[in-house]
């Protein structure tokens, strides 16, 4: 028996990081030999070969983006209370946010292949989360991203037809317009201009950006899952999860935004959130950045919690302690009539019921969350229909269908589950097959008895295989009408026990 797999014995397990075996840009790798007869070199010069390669990955857009992004939360166009949520993207890409780095050099040495680092590596991935009050401080910020080209991050200077103008970009001091593999100045991508003030006040500095982003190794058993979790069949699920740092305020629309901090180190806040040192850039200009995804959400910010609410049910003053029995959701009723006052009270609704026999009534229902204990509910089980858990309220001439509805219910819910189902059916099927076959033994015996009280005795085919005593009748009266066959095979039922 194979030992059991620990991680499935887990709700779920958080990994610091996982590198990619190579990351994103050009390689160039050189082959040679030499050939040697007897420790003699045949060839003065080795035979030698270069290949150029890339690893493409995504940059400044994702190239598959509903693969990619399993899911954001909180949920586009969402309207909750998530004031106390910090917005977050969940990625099928376990590599991603350490494919590349927000230094200007790797952050860390490169492990040897195969291998990987104790060392916190920060991710090149931000979600920065941006609302009204910061598009009135600052004018110049637009929420809502831009549609731009590759060739709007370069400075003028380097490529004509930007919109960069004065501002800064990933390319702010660069000296050509080369890119990686897979990349040109045409190709589309989504863009935002954000005030190098408000950026400084929220963007994570570079100690942030390295607790900002995990992985998450999940059991997928027995929970529904979308497409690009995980391989068909494969239990484990493997997600990158990228963080903001910022809350959204309440009644507000917030804007949240994956961007690209590749190599923007110079640019990042410090620490304590004051802008770099040193600091060379003109904070009246703006930085702008590649934006990898972005979605909307609204903060409710609701007073009330769950809790309070259903102590301020039905005018309950949630500091008081009085009218606590009436914290339960009743209808109101102002008629005089105490029973069905009662009935409502008890949480008991008057709703329409369809008889089997065609006829309509009016029947109580109350829902499975009884307020109040219950010490005999004085049904008996089994229960084999729902009309046999249908109570009749004497006092006022209706049934109560709460206990039919629960199971009926049950068993809908029951026979949603196919090992239950499956059983259920199997079982039915035996029980089928016993009463036929007992109902055929038995017409059989009644009708050949008298026709087979001759010399034989059935007992010899009882001794001979495991048969019925009405099947030992048959071959009686078979052998009878046929001495020819004195030693037939005779058949093996899988009900008698063998003697």
């Amino acid at each position: 028996m194979s030992a059991p797999n620990e991680i499935l014995d887990e709700l779920v397990s958080f990994i610091q990081h996982r590198l990619p075996g190579l990351p994103d840009g050009s390689y160039q790798v050189t082959l040679s030999q030499r050939l040697l007869d007897q420790d003699v070199s045949i060839n003065n010069e080795p035979i030698s070969r270069t290949y150029t390669f890339a690893v493409v990955g995504d940059r400044f857009h994702l190239q598959t983006p509903t693969q990619t992004v399993f899911s954001v939360f909180p949920e586009d166009q969402a309207s909750g209370e998530f004031s106390a949520v910090l917005p977050h993207v969940v990625m099928t890409n376990q590599t991603l946010p350490w494919s590349r780095y927000p230094t200007l050099e790797p952050p860390v040495p490169e492990p040897p292949p195969g291998h990987d680092t104790e060392d916190d590596v920060p991710t090149w991935l931000a979600v920065l989360l941006f609302d009204e009050d910061d598009l009135a401080l600052h004018p110049t910020l637009t929420l809502g991203p831009e549609s731009q080209t590759v060739g709007d991050l370069f400075p003028p200077k380097l490529h004509k037809p930007s919109t960069l103008g004065p501002n800064y970009s990933y390319f702010y001091n660069a000296d050509n317009t080369d890119l990686d593999v897979g990349d040109t100045l045409v190709t589309q991508i989504n863009t935002i201009d954000v005030p190098l003030r408000l950026f400084w006040q929220t963007c994570p500095s570079l100690s942030d950006l390295k607790l900002l982003a995990h992985l998450r190794e999940v059991s997928l058993e027995n929970k529904p899952t979308g497409t690009g979790a995980a391989e068909i069949g494969e239990p484990i699920g493997r997600f990158s999860i990228v963080f903001g740092n910022r809350l959204p305020q309440t009644q507000k629309k917030a804007y949240a935004y994956l961007v690209s901090l590749e190599e923007l180190q110079p640019f990042l806040p410090q620490s304590d959130g004051t802008p770099p040192d040193p600091n060379p850039f003109d904070p009246n200009l703006c930085i702008r950045l590649a934006v990898l995804n972005s979605w909307t959400f609204f903060s409710t910010g609701e007073s009330a919690t769950f809790v309070k609410q259903l102590l301020e049910l039905n005018g309950r003053v949630a500091e008081s302690a009085k009218d606590a029995a009436d914290t339960t959701l009743t209808l109101p009723y102002t008629g005089s009539n105490t029973v069905v006052k009662n009935a409502l009270r008890m949480s008991y609704v008057p709703l329409n019921h369809k008889l089997r026999s065609g006829g309509q009534t009016v029947s109580w229902y109350r829902g499975p969350l009884v307020p109040y204990p219950i010490p005999n509910p004085r049904i008996r089980f089994p229960i084999a229909s729902p009309d046999q858990a249908t109570r009749f309220d004497p006092t006022t001439g209706m049934f109560d269908s709460s206990y039919g509805a629960a199971w009926t219910l049950g068993r809908q819910l029951a026979l949603q589950d196919k090992g239950f189902s499956t059983a259920l059916y199997e079982w039915k099927k035996g029980l089928t097959e016993d009463v036929v076959n007992s109902i055929e033994n038995k017409i059989l015996e009644e009708r050949l008895r008298p026709l087979l009280a001759s010399d034989s005795n059935p007992a010899i085919f009882l001794k001979m295989k495991r048969i019925t005593p009405a099947q030992a009748l048959v071959h009686k009266l078979i052998f009878s009408l046929h001495p020819e066959r004195s030693h037939p095979e005779t058949p093996q039922p899988r009900t008698l026990p063998e003697t």
